[in-house]
């Protein structure tokens, strides 16, 4: 049976979303990697709008406009896109683990694809609504807000960590860890699942099929390459490394999910100061 976690690092399998570092002079993140969260961030919008690429992952972001604090719940792109920011306004980002869903009982996985909805308007507890907004309109520090909102989130999910044996936990570590380089087949294998139940979970698990989802894993794996030798691009090892069979079909694949060739991906990040504002946070 493969190993698909030799060489495991979490910082690779934390979804990327570069260019929201580039709508601020200075962009804090922190890692946690359990309660099906991969990270926190936060930064003051200084563009009105950010670039998204696919991620296969949910964002709820909070933020305050005229004094008064705002949500919002986004479900990942299926290829590049943009979502608008206000300009001054100093945000805060949860982003789940793909598959995960904070708001499963009220909106399917399926509908936020492409899709991003008021937050508020979906508590549908008026307390815990009006609870949460509040903690986190007064929370100063990165750290009270990240406080606030796992108050909130550990009482609506109970306990939020997933059970190991889950098939759907199982399925996300295995895609992840591999960095999206396999395919159904490898996963029937792994599981002992036939390939057209496995088609149906993960459907039903992640929001779309498991050629979208280990896609989006793959592409995402070889943006972790890039920003790991952001000062020295190697395409080729790059393609190899992510499970692309060539670079050419590296290059097509890339264009297709963030705008841009590899090397012009890069380059627009350097260009902006990516790597300078930057901050990750132990």
């Amino acid at each position: 049976m493969r190993n698909y976690n030799a060489g495991l690092n979490i910082n690779e399998l934390n979804p990327k979303q570069p260019e929201f570092v580039l709508a601020t002079s200075a962009y804090s993140k922190k890692c946690l990697m359990n309660y099906k969260i991969s990270h926190f961030y936060t930064f003051t919008a200084e563009a009105d709008k950010m670039g998204v690429i696919p991620d296969a992952c949910i964002d709820i972001l909070f933020w305050k406009k005229d004094d008064k604090m705002k949500a919002k719940i986004a479900g990942t792109f299926l290829q590049k896109g943009e979502t608008p920011t206000d300009l001054e306004c100093e945000y805060f980002g949860v982003r789940f683990l793909p598959g995960i869903n904070p708001v499963n009982d009220i909106v399917k996985l399926s509908e936020l694809v492409n899709h991003e909805e008021d937050f508020e308007d979906i508590i549908t507890n008026d307390d815990d609504k009006e609870g949460l907004m509040e903690r986190m309109y007064f929370a100063g520090s990165f750290d009270e807000k990240i406080q606030a909102f796992m108050n909130y989130y550990v009482k609506q999910n109970g306990n939020p960590i997933e059970d190991e044996d889950s098939l759907k936990r199982v399925l996300r570590n295995v895609i992840l860890t591999s960095g999206g380089n396999l395919k159904l087949a490898d996963l029937s294998a792994f599981t002992g699942y036939s390939e057209r139940y496995l088609n149906q979970k993960i459907h039903e698990g992640f929001g779309m099929n498991p050629k979208n989802l280990i896609r989006l894993i793959r592409f995402q794996k070889s943006v972790s390459n890039l920003l790991n030798s952001i000062h020295s691009i190697n395409c080729t090892d790059t393609a190899l490394d992510a499970g692309y069979y060539d670079q050419s079909h590296f290059i097509k694949e890339f264009m297709n999910l963030s705008g841009l060739t590899p090397t012009g991906y890069i380059k627009n990040l350097l260009d902006n100061g990516y790597d300078k504002k930057l901050h990750v946070i132990a």
